[in-house]
Protein backbone atom coordinates (compact mmCIF):
# COMPACT_ATOMS: atom_id res chain seq x y z
CA UNK A 1 0.00 0.00 0.00
CA UNK A 2 1.60 3.28 -1.07
CA UNK A 3 0.67 5.00 2.08
CA UNK A 4 2.29 2.59 4.17
CA UNK A 5 5.58 3.14 2.53
CA UNK A 6 5.15 6.68 2.84
CA UNK A 7 4.48 6.55 6.70
CA UNK A 8 7.70 4.05 6.46
CA UNK A 9 9.64 6.82 5.18
CA UNK A 10 8.36 9.25 7.45
CA UNK A 11 9.80 6.93 10.33
CA UNK A 12 13.35 6.62 9.12
CA UNK A 13 12.61 10.50 8.26
CA UNK A 14 12.07 10.98 11.98
CA UNK A 15 14.73 9.14 13.06
CA UNK A 16 17.34 11.16 11.25
CA UNK A 17 16.19 14.12 12.35
CA UNK A 18 16.65 12.74 15.79
CA UNK A 19 20.38 11.72 15.21
CA UNK A 20 20.58 15.25 12.98
CA UNK A 21 21.92 13.69 9.81
CA UNK A 22 20.90 15.86 7.24
CA UNK A 23 22.76 15.48 4.28
CA UNK A 24 21.11 11.74 4.84
CA UNK A 25 17.73 14.30 5.52
CA UNK A 26 17.90 16.01 2.33
CA UNK A 27 18.54 12.48 0.47
CA UNK A 28 15.63 10.80 1.62
CA UNK A 29 13.71 14.07 0.80
CA UNK A 30 14.47 14.00 -2.47
CA UNK A 31 13.67 10.14 -2.61
CA UNK A 32 10.01 10.98 -1.11
CA UNK A 33 9.68 13.78 -3.28
CA UNK A 34 10.32 11.62 -6.62
CA UNK A 35 8.04 8.64 -5.57
CA UNK A 36 5.28 10.90 -3.85
CA UNK A 37 4.80 13.60 -5.91
CA UNK A 38 1.45 14.21 -4.17
CA UNK A 39 2.66 14.65 -0.69
CA UNK A 40 4.48 17.72 -1.55
CA UNK A 41 2.92 19.40 1.52
CA UNK A 42 4.51 16.93 3.75
CA UNK A 43 8.31 17.01 1.95
CA UNK A 44 8.60 20.52 1.72
CA UNK A 45 8.10 20.94 4.97
CA UNK A 46 10.59 18.37 6.29
CA UNK A 47 12.52 20.25 3.97
CA UNK A 48 12.50 23.67 5.30
CA UNK A 49 12.88 21.92 8.87
CA UNK A 50 15.96 20.46 8.25
CA UNK A 51 17.23 23.81 6.37
CA UNK A 52 16.41 25.76 9.73
CA UNK A 53 17.89 22.96 12.04
CA UNK A 54 21.04 23.34 10.25
CA UNK A 55 20.69 27.31 10.95
CA UNK A 56 20.04 27.83 6.98
CA UNK A 57 17.20 30.30 7.50
CA UNK A 58 17.23 31.22 4.03
CA UNK A 59 16.85 28.41 2.03
CA UNK A 60 14.25 27.44 4.91
CA UNK A 61 12.12 30.31 3.67
CA UNK A 62 12.74 29.00 0.09
CA UNK A 63 11.45 26.06 0.45
CA UNK A 64 8.17 27.28 2.19
CA UNK A 65 7.77 29.75 -0.63
CA UNK A 66 8.46 26.82 -3.31
CA UNK A 67 5.88 25.07 -1.62
CA UNK A 68 3.42 27.92 -2.04
CA UNK A 69 4.21 28.80 -5.31
CA UNK A 70 3.07 25.36 -6.44
CA UNK A 71 0.08 25.31 -4.93
CA UNK A 72 0.54 23.17 -1.19
CA UNK A 73 0.54 25.32 2.52
CA UNK A 74 0.31 24.61 5.89
CA UNK A 75 -1.59 25.33 9.10
CA UNK A 76 0.01 28.24 10.39
CA UNK A 77 0.03 27.24 14.15
CA UNK A 78 1.99 24.36 12.83
CA UNK A 79 4.62 26.33 11.33
CA UNK A 80 4.67 28.91 14.34
CA UNK A 81 5.27 25.85 16.75
CA UNK A 82 7.57 23.23 15.03
CA UNK A 83 10.48 23.38 17.09
CA UNK A 84 12.36 23.32 14.07
CA UNK A 85 11.25 26.56 12.49
CA UNK A 86 11.14 28.76 15.55
CA UNK A 87 14.62 30.12 14.10
CA UNK A 88 12.13 31.70 11.44
CA UNK A 89 9.51 33.65 13.66
CA UNK A 90 11.38 37.04 13.48
CA UNK A 91 12.19 36.75 10.10
CA UNK A 92 10.00 39.20 7.44
CA UNK A 93 9.63 36.62 4.90
CA UNK A 94 8.39 33.81 7.40
CA UNK A 95 6.05 35.89 8.58
CA UNK A 96 4.27 36.84 5.18
CA UNK A 97 4.21 33.16 4.45
CA UNK A 98 2.27 32.46 8.07
CA UNK A 99 -0.31 35.94 6.66
CA UNK A 100 -0.80 33.80 3.05
CA UNK A 101 -1.36 30.60 4.87
CA UNK A 102 -4.09 31.90 7.02
CA UNK A 103 -5.39 33.47 4.04
CA UNK A 104 -5.86 30.33 2.57
CA UNK A 105 -7.10 28.40 5.61
CA UNK A 106 -9.75 30.58 6.08
CA UNK A 107 -10.98 30.41 2.32
CA UNK A 108 -10.81 26.62 2.54
CA UNK A 109 -13.02 26.90 6.12
CA UNK A 110 -15.70 28.71 4.11
CA UNK A 111 -15.98 26.18 1.37
CA UNK A 112 -15.51 23.21 2.94
CA UNK A 113 -18.56 20.31 3.62
CA UNK A 114 -18.37 17.12 5.31
CA UNK A 115 -18.36 13.84 2.93
CA UNK A 116 -18.59 10.39 3.40
CA UNK A 117 -17.03 7.52 1.75
CA UNK A 118 -17.78 3.65 1.72
CA UNK A 119 -15.80 0.38 0.75
CA UNK A 120 -16.41 -2.77 0.90
CA UNK A 121 -19.33 -4.95 0.92
CA UNK A 122 -22.23 -3.40 0.87
CA UNK A 123 -24.38 -6.35 1.60
CA UNK A 124 -22.24 -7.17 4.78
CA UNK A 125 -24.77 -6.91 8.47
CA UNK A 126 -21.44 -5.40 9.94
CA UNK A 127 -20.74 -2.13 9.46
CA UNK A 128 -17.39 -0.43 10.55
CA UNK A 129 -17.86 3.13 11.02
CA UNK A 130 -14.00 4.90 11.00
CA UNK A 131 -13.29 8.57 12.26
CA UNK A 132 -9.81 10.00 10.85
CA UNK A 133 -7.07 11.16 12.41
CA UNK A 134 -6.27 15.22 12.96
CA UNK A 135 -4.83 16.54 10.00
CA UNK A 136 -5.49 13.63 7.86
CA UNK A 137 -8.20 12.74 4.92
CA UNK A 138 -10.14 9.84 4.26
CA UNK A 139 -8.04 9.10 1.07
CA UNK A 140 -4.63 8.65 2.94
CA UNK A 141 -6.34 7.28 6.24
CA UNK A 142 -8.78 4.44 4.95
CA UNK A 143 -6.49 1.95 3.31
CA UNK A 144 -5.25 1.38 6.47
CA UNK A 145 -8.83 -0.80 7.17
CA UNK A 146 -8.27 -2.49 4.05
CA UNK A 147 -7.28 -6.03 3.00
CA UNK A 148 -9.02 -8.13 0.67
CA UNK A 149 -10.55 -10.64 3.72
CA UNK A 150 -12.10 -7.26 5.24
CA UNK A 151 -13.74 -5.74 2.09
CA UNK A 152 -15.31 -8.92 1.83
CA UNK A 153 -16.59 -8.72 4.93
CA UNK A 154 -17.50 -5.59 6.14
CA UNK A 155 -19.19 -2.03 4.88
CA UNK A 156 -16.21 0.55 5.49
CA UNK A 157 -17.76 4.09 6.34
CA UNK A 158 -15.54 6.43 6.77
CA UNK A 159 -17.30 10.27 7.14
CA UNK A 160 -14.48 13.06 6.52
CA UNK A 161 -14.83 16.13 8.68
CA UNK A 162 -15.87 19.75 6.96
CA UNK A 163 -13.32 21.25 9.52
CA UNK A 164 -10.14 21.97 7.77
CA UNK A 165 -6.45 21.60 9.47
CA UNK A 166 -4.08 21.97 6.59
CA UNK A 167 -3.61 21.22 3.13
CA UNK A 168 -5.81 18.29 2.17
CA UNK A 169 -6.42 17.85 6.20
CA UNK A 170 -9.09 17.79 8.56
CA UNK A 171 -9.26 17.55 11.77
CA UNK A 172 -12.76 16.93 14.70
CA UNK A 173 -11.27 20.07 16.65
CA UNK A 174 -14.62 21.35 17.41
CA UNK A 175 -16.75 19.02 19.29
CA UNK A 176 -20.20 20.47 18.59
CA UNK A 177 -19.68 20.19 14.92
CA UNK A 178 -18.14 16.92 14.78
CA UNK A 179 -20.86 15.47 16.57
CA UNK A 180 -22.93 17.13 14.19
CA UNK A 181 -21.11 15.97 10.97
CA UNK A 182 -20.88 12.41 12.61
CA UNK A 183 -24.24 12.19 13.53
CA UNK A 184 -25.89 13.27 10.01
CA UNK A 185 -22.61 10.92 8.12
CA UNK A 186 -24.44 8.00 10.06
CA UNK A 187 -28.08 8.88 9.75
CA UNK A 188 -26.88 8.75 5.72
CA UNK A 189 -25.26 5.18 6.01
CA UNK A 190 -28.24 3.44 7.59
CA UNK A 191 -30.55 5.30 5.57
CA UNK A 192 -28.25 3.30 2.35
CA UNK A 193 -27.75 0.10 3.45
CA UNK A 194 -29.17 -2.10 5.92
CA UNK A 195 -26.11 -3.03 8.53
CA UNK A 196 -27.72 -5.22 11.64
CA UNK A 197 -24.95 -4.22 13.44
CA UNK A 198 -22.07 -1.30 13.36
CA UNK A 199 -18.83 -0.47 15.40
CA UNK A 200 -17.34 2.88 15.61
CA UNK A 201 -13.38 3.24 15.29
CA UNK A 202 -11.39 5.59 14.61
CA UNK A 203 -7.50 6.82 15.67
CA UNK A 204 -5.67 9.46 17.27
CA UNK A 205 -8.00 12.41 17.68
CA UNK A 206 -11.05 10.04 15.84
CA UNK A 207 -10.22 7.11 18.35
CA UNK A 208 -10.90 9.19 21.14
CA UNK A 209 -13.82 10.36 19.51
CA UNK A 210 -14.91 7.54 19.07
CA UNK A 211 -15.24 6.32 22.17
CA UNK A 212 -16.61 9.34 23.60
CA UNK A 213 -19.84 8.86 21.84
CA UNK A 214 -20.00 5.77 22.66
CA UNK A 215 -19.54 6.38 26.07
CA UNK A 216 -21.62 9.46 26.49
CA UNK A 217 -25.06 7.71 25.69
CA UNK A 218 -24.10 5.24 22.54
CA UNK A 219 -26.55 7.90 20.48
CA UNK A 220 -25.33 5.92 17.21
CA UNK A 221 -26.65 3.17 18.69
CA UNK A 222 -23.36 1.01 17.95
CA UNK A 223 -22.00 -2.30 19.51
CA UNK A 224 -19.28 -0.48 20.53
CA UNK A 225 -15.46 1.22 19.44
CA UNK A 226 -12.26 -0.16 17.97
CA UNK A 227 -9.53 2.95 19.29
CA UNK A 228 -6.62 2.76 17.25
CA UNK A 229 -3.66 4.76 19.24
CA UNK A 230 -6.35 7.36 20.71
CA UNK A 231 -5.09 10.92 21.66
CA UNK A 232 -6.86 10.24 25.13
CA UNK A 233 -5.41 13.48 27.26
CA UNK A 234 -7.93 14.10 30.23
CA UNK A 235 -8.98 10.50 31.69
CA UNK A 236 -11.15 12.41 34.14
CA UNK A 237 -13.63 13.02 31.15
CA UNK A 238 -13.80 9.90 29.86
CA UNK A 239 -14.50 8.23 33.70
CA UNK A 240 -17.35 10.71 33.78
CA UNK A 241 -19.00 9.46 30.70
CA UNK A 242 -18.59 6.13 31.25
CA UNK A 243 -20.61 6.41 34.91
CA UNK A 244 -23.68 7.38 33.24
CA UNK A 245 -23.26 5.04 30.98
CA UNK A 246 -26.11 1.88 30.91
CA UNK A 247 -25.56 0.69 27.19
CA UNK A 248 -24.37 -3.09 26.68
CA UNK A 249 -21.12 -2.11 24.92
CA UNK A 250 -17.64 -3.73 24.52
CA UNK A 251 -14.48 -2.34 23.27
CA UNK A 252 -10.66 -2.61 21.98
CA UNK A 253 -8.05 -0.34 22.06
CA UNK A 254 -5.02 -1.08 19.92
CA UNK A 255 -1.84 1.10 21.12
CA UNK A 256 2.02 0.65 21.14
CA UNK A 257 4.10 0.97 24.43
CA UNK A 258 5.66 4.05 22.73
CA UNK A 259 2.60 6.16 22.22
CA UNK A 260 3.01 9.29 23.78
CA UNK A 261 -1.06 9.00 24.82
CA UNK A 262 -0.38 5.57 26.44
CA UNK A 263 0.38 6.06 29.66
CA UNK A 264 -3.01 8.11 29.70
CA UNK A 265 -4.65 4.92 27.59
CA UNK A 266 -3.44 2.61 30.07
CA UNK A 267 -4.78 4.50 32.81
CA UNK A 268 -8.05 4.38 31.07
CA UNK A 269 -8.31 0.76 30.58
CA UNK A 270 -7.67 0.06 34.04
CA UNK A 271 -10.59 2.23 34.83
CA UNK A 272 -12.75 0.64 32.53
CA UNK A 273 -11.88 -2.90 34.48
CA UNK A 274 -13.09 -1.67 37.36
CA UNK A 275 -15.99 -1.12 36.05
CA UNK A 276 -16.39 -3.76 34.38
CA UNK A 277 -16.72 -2.37 31.20
CA UNK A 278 -15.40 -5.24 28.70
CA UNK A 279 -12.66 -3.87 26.80
CA UNK A 280 -9.70 -5.86 25.12
CA UNK A 281 -6.50 -3.84 24.98
CA UNK A 282 -3.51 -4.80 22.05
CA UNK A 283 -0.51 -3.07 23.22
CA UNK A 284 2.26 -3.48 20.37
CA UNK A 285 5.86 -3.09 22.06
CA UNK A 286 8.29 -0.37 20.85
CA UNK A 287 4.81 1.53 18.36
CA UNK A 288 4.99 5.00 18.83
CA UNK A 289 1.86 7.09 17.26
CA UNK A 290 1.27 5.13 14.52
CA UNK A 291 -0.63 2.23 12.97
CA UNK A 292 0.64 -1.51 13.64
CA UNK A 293 2.57 -3.25 10.75
CA UNK A 294 0.22 -6.03 11.18
CA UNK A 295 -3.05 -3.89 11.55
CA UNK A 296 -5.52 -5.43 9.54
CA UNK A 297 -5.07 -8.77 11.09
CA UNK A 298 -5.45 -6.98 14.76
CA UNK A 299 -8.45 -5.27 12.71
CA UNK A 300 -10.09 -8.22 12.47
CA UNK A 301 -9.51 -9.72 16.08
CA UNK A 302 -10.87 -6.45 17.26
CA UNK A 303 -13.91 -6.40 14.82
CA UNK A 304 -14.96 -9.82 16.43
CA UNK A 305 -14.39 -9.24 20.44
CA UNK A 306 -16.62 -6.54 19.57
CA UNK A 307 -19.54 -8.09 17.28
CA UNK A 308 -19.90 -11.06 19.27
CA UNK A 309 -22.10 -10.61 21.99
Amino acid sequence: MKETKFVELQKELFSLFELEKYDDIHLLIDQAQGGFPDRLDKTTFWRACAYAAQENEKNAIAALEDGLNQGVWWNPLVLTYDRHLKTLKDIAAFKVILEECQKILENHIHISKPELFTYGHDQSDTGLFSLHMRGSNVETFAPYWFDDRLLDDLLLAFPQSSQVFGYNAYCWDNPSIAVNEITESYKDFKENFNTKQDIIAGASQGGKLAIELSLKGNTLGTKGFIAVIPAIQDVAALEGLLKGNTHDLKGCIITGDQDPFYNKTIEFVKFLEDNQFPCKLIVKEGLGHFFPDDFTELLREAVEFVRIS
